[in-house]
């Protein structure tokens, strides 16, 4: 008995053309696929560039010391008073405004390259623009150390360095336009002990 019936048989005959149903069915399941891989790398590396820029500039604004305290053996920061600041931001004046300031103006020329962020505040569907993020943005500094406590439960605890934490919550959107997202970015930085060799 011959075997060449049997895929005829089950899978009918070929016919010129078959191919392109296929395709046409497939194509829009694929074409939205690669969409959706897109769209949340892209969501990913906003938020990647965003907690970057944010890292560097508390990192910058931690860096701002009184080097003449520090040679007194007491670790302050310039313009801080030594129980520090909690929850303070550029809307709201208060003993913290030079390092939150200092922090603020880095934090502003880092987000110049972040992508996600709107160039037209005047249209608020390209999300949240500079201003906006840096404004919203939360700072605690501690200048002898102490904990930070983040709104989404965590915490980053120094004993004796000083120590700046900040967080925020903008309004972004990815590079496809499948709608806004709004990631908790926060950052933490304290200032290296100096170790004798």
């Amino acid at each position: 008995m011959s075997r060449s019936w049997f895929p005829r048989a089950v899978f009918g005959a070929k016919t010129p053309g078959q191919a392109v149903i296929i395709a046409a069915i497939a194509l829009p399941f694929i074409v939205a696929f690669v969409l959706l891989v897109v769209e949340v790398s892209e969501r990913w590396l906003e938020v990647a560039m965003l907690e970057d820029a944010l890292q560097q500039a508390s990192r910058s604004a931690v860096q701002t010391l009184d080097y003449a305290a520090m040679a007194r053996n007491e670790n302050l920061v310039r313009g801080v008073p030594a129980g520090g600041c909690a929850d303070v931001s550029t809307k709201e004046p208060g003993d913290c405004d030079a390092i939150v300031t200092i922090a603020a103006t880095f934090f502003t020329a880092n987000l110049a390259n972040v992508r996600g962020i709107a160039t037209n505040a005047t249209n608020p569907s390209d999300g949240d623009s500079v201003a906006e993020i840096v404004a919203r943005t939360r700072w605690t500094i501690l200048p002898r150390g102490g904990s930070c406590a983040y709104s989404n439960g965590a915490s980053r605890t120094v004993p004796a360095q000083p120590l700046i934490c900040a967080e925020v919550r903008p309004t972004m959107r990815g590079i496809v336009g499948w709608g806004e997202f709004t990631p908790l970015i926060t950052a933490s930085d304290t200032l290296d002990a100096v170790r004798a060799p």
